[in-house]
């Protein structure tokens, strides 16, 4: 069985994500992520336009890193899960034999939770958006807008405030023990699965 040229391409659901693996680039030049930068605001039918365009370009494993915070209602949720039904898991192109694996990595509230996982861990749940950039903001200045991106290369940055990559990895896996244990839906992500995925081993 044949399988594409071996690379990877994250496709995020905003400015953020693109801006924070780009950062990351720089520290882990081992690791093959192409990033996708948003051109349209984030919807399920972008979202599987980007997967589509990542097939017909080869490549040989695709991860959507995804916000719960905006699947709250019950329309967005059944859009999103739908498209995770379709599309999650290892495909086959019959004409041409070759394999690629779609993941899905979810996050909630949202990406930004991982960010403060390199201060600290927590398993508050938050109300709204802007309260956990408050308690980001109590480590390090942070601001969600691609002139602040632009200036602070993401990961660079919030080592330099403090902050420590592989405490953001062990504390993104608690995360993921403490849900599965409770059973509880907030406050949780699964970026250690992703990182495990692109050999970045915590110590």
């Amino acid at each position: 069985m044949k399988r594409n040229r071996k690379n990877i391409v994250i496709i995020g659901e905003g400015l953020t994500e693109f801006y924070y693996f780009n950062s990351l680039r720089q520290s882990y030049r081992q690791l093959q992520i192409r990033p996708v930068y948003p051109h349209h605001s984030s919807s399920m039918e972008e979202l599987e336009l980007e997967i589509d365009k990542a097939v017909d370009n080869g490549c040989s494993y695709i991860v959507c890193v995804v916000d719960m915070d905006n699947k709250k209602n019950e329309k967005e949720r059944r859009a999103y899960e739908n498209l995770k039904r379709r599309k999650e898991g290892k495909h086959l192109v019959r004409k041409k034999g070759l394999e690629y694996e779609i993941r899905f990595i979810e996050t909630e509230p949202c990406t930004e939770l991982f960010f403060l996982f390199y201060f600290a861990y927590t398993s508050h749940q938050f109300g709204h958006q802007p309260e956990l950039l408050r308690e980001l903001n109590k480590h390090c200045l942070y601001e969600k807008k691609e002139s602040f991106f632009r200036k602070f290369p993401l990961h660079q940055y919030f080592e330099k405030s403090g902050g420590d990559f592989k405490q953001a990895l062990r504390n993104a896996a608690k995360s993921m023990k403490e849900k599965e244990e409770t059973g509880r839906d907030y406050t949780y992500s699964q970026m250690k699965e992703l990182f495990d995925t692109l050999g970045v081993k915590v110590g």
